[in-house]
């Protein structure tokens, strides 16, 4: 549930995409009834809806890859775009299955006609589309639905850009309506040609060309709980890193591999060293503590928009709530300048398991001992039980309805507390919540 701005920014960055797709129906429907071309068969129309409309989607899907501010503005936040990304592709890989299924009603008049339209023959025209939908298939169940390495993970996204390819060849052989009639060519051409050109961007040029900033490790050492914290100085000029904001590194170090990792940047912004707080859950993260002080690193960004609309509505009391590594935005947030300068009281909820578990339970009580308008309070899961209506009742002076709520940890927990603030009536435009796992 984003926040106010981010909500309009949301809704209208999904109304852009739709509005593509549907003005590629609307051509594609226009060109055919001028030229005369209309089907007589019905049920080739849901076959080309499925065409036209799974290569937008697909042309969409490397637009919001490329991390482009534009793109982040359009949705309120490059975590945002990423859910966008992945649900455009979900569309874009179950709309793609309308145009053979429909194809071969189309071409069939039994099971078995049906069945043998849909494997392959001597038609070459077929056969890619075949060959187009066993790839889509395969590297859509790699990229979402079976959980890989986060290394081989990014390495199945090299390859959509030669499926891209792949249905523009059976596209241009087939010699079908998006190539026969000029003005469906030029659009859907422009499409391909900035959709290719953004999977070029993000897969080849991102690392020389993006956001980047050079830095040095300064520090490596555990905070706790399976946490690394890594400090770095800039080598010339330093990002400018808002509170809450997250970046991309990635470390020329023997101890991890070189591919780009996102992390939320735990420093106050005013801090002259940035610091990344890394929880172990996998591979790569687990080997970020054999880096060495003054091995180089690049960073990227800085990305997100978690934090603006606290800045917005300086005056409305606020409820910051973080879940185990999820507290790492939160740590920036309040020892910020910005937080100072807040008239409206804010009470930050630091939710772990144990006492063990609460690695930044010290930082954040010195915070707010300094800050007379934040209240900080650690929650103990194992001990307390999940934060329920109960306990933000208790917590809180006045209505949940009255509060900004800011969220960030485990999916689990973001659920339910978006249950709860849905059932409670607290407004949408009240509840920004960041997806601290991000899988572009």
């Amino acid at each position: 549930m984003p926040s106010i701005r981010q909500t309009r920014r949301h809704w209208f960055g999904y109304c852009l995409i739709a509005a593509t797709v549907v003005i590629s129906i609307a051509l594609w429907l226009l060109a055919m009834w001028r030229g005369e071309g209309l089907h007589e068969n019905p049920w080739i129309y849901p076959a080309k809806v499925g065409s036209h409309g799974t290569l937008i989607l697909m042309c969409w899907a490397f637009i919001l890859s490329t991390r482009f501010r534009v793109v982040e503005v359009l949705f309120g936040g490059l975590d945002k775009v990423y859910q966008a990304h992945r649900k455009v592709g979900e569309t874009a890989f179950f709309l793609i299955f309308l145009h053979p299924v429909f194809l071969a009603v189309a071409h069939s008049d039994s099971v078995g006609g049906f069945f043998r339209y849909l494997w392959f023959s001597g038609d070459w025209v077929r056969n890619t589309g075949l060959i187009v939908l066993a790839a889509f298939t395969l590297l859509v169940v790699l990229s979402i639905y079976w959980k890989i390495a986060y290394h081989r993970w990014k390495r199945t996204h090299d390859f959509f850009g030669l499926l891209m390819v792949l249905v523009v060849v059976h596209a241009v052989i087939s010699k079908g309506e998006i190539v026969t009639y000029p003005m469906l060519a030029l659009w859907h051409g422009v499409w391909v040609a900035v959709g290719l050109a953004c999977y070029v961007y993000i897969r080849v040029l991102y690392r020389f060309i993006g956001p980047q900033f050079d830095y040095v490790t300064k520090e490596v050492k555990e905070a706790g709980d399976k946490v690394t914290e890594i400090w770095l100085e800039p080598k010339g000029r330093p990002m400018a890193v808002g509170p809450g904001q997250f970046v991309y590194i990635s470390f020329d170090a023997d101890a991890v591999s070189e591919e780009p990792h996102p992390f939320s940047v735990s420093s106050p912004p005013e801090s002259p060293l940035l610091r990344l707080s890394i929880k172990r859950l996998g591979d790569w993260t687990s080997d970020v503590g054999n880096i060495r002080a003054g091995e180089r690193a690049r960073l990227w960004g800085p990305y997100g928009h978690f934090s603006e609309v606290l800045w917005e509505r300086p005056d409305l009391p606020a409820v910051l709530i973080g879940g185990g590594i999820g507290i790492t935005p939160f740590v920036s947030i309040v020892g910020s300048k910005a937080m100072e300068e807040r008239t409206g009281e804010t009470t930050l909820v630091y939710s772990a398991p144990d006492r063990e578990s609460l690695v930044y339970d010290r930082e954040l009580a010195e915070t707010a001992a300094r800050l007379p308008r934040l209240r900080y309070l650690p929650h103990l899961s194992d001990e307390e039980g999940f934060i329920d209506r109960g306990y933000l009742d208790k917590l809180l002076r006045r209505p949940l309805g009255e509060h900004l709520f800011f969220v960030c940890g485990p999916g689990p927990m973001m659920d339910a507390l978006r249950d709860l603030f849905d059932k409670a009536g607290v407004k949408p435009t009240h509840v920004v919540m960041e997806e601290f796992s991000i899988r572009d």
